[in-house]
């Protein structure tokens, strides 16, 4: 069990190279941990919006040994039963397969932000090779 929030962030990195913005949304939001035999193996950070009826995911991550056995959709889902009725939003890359993740889960993209990994990273990020550029929303009621 994490004491306090700050002791995510080794996890969240996972999902959010720059620990400036996670630590700035991890004051304002509501961090929910996974575990498994007493190791934390996921997190989840949600911030409100201005919309009462919708939250914000600002970062979903899974330790990689952890990855694609279905625990991060187990949180998803943990989440949506959590705030039923309202609207989940968030922001993710076009190369990681982050997408595809999120649409499979019943999310659809509905908006994108040109230049955001550019212009709100202090240096270039890179997956699979690729400059990450663009920053894709999704969102889903639930």
């Amino acid at each position: 069990m994490m004491k306090n929030k700050r002791d995510s962030l080794p996890i969240l990195l996972v999902g959010d190279e720059e620990e400036t913005s996670i630590m700035a949304y991890l004051e304002l939001g509501r961090l929910f941990v996974l575990t498994k035999a007493n190791v934390t193996i996921g997190a989840l950070v949600i911030t409100n919006s201005s919309d009462d009826n919708q939250i914000e995911i600002e970062n979903l991550s899974i330790i990689p040994e952890y990855q694609k056995r279905g625990y991060g959709k187990y949180l998803l889902q943990y989440i949506c039963q959590k705030y039923s009725g309202k609207t989940i939003i968030l922001g993710t890359d076009e190369v990681s397969g982050n997408i595809q993740f999120y649409q499979q889960a019943g999310f659809e993209i509905y908006k994108r932000r040109k230049n955001y990994f550019i212009e709100h990273y202090k240096r270039p990020l890179y997956e699979k090779g690729l400059q990450l550029i663009d920053k894709i929303y999704l969102r889903k009621k639930c």
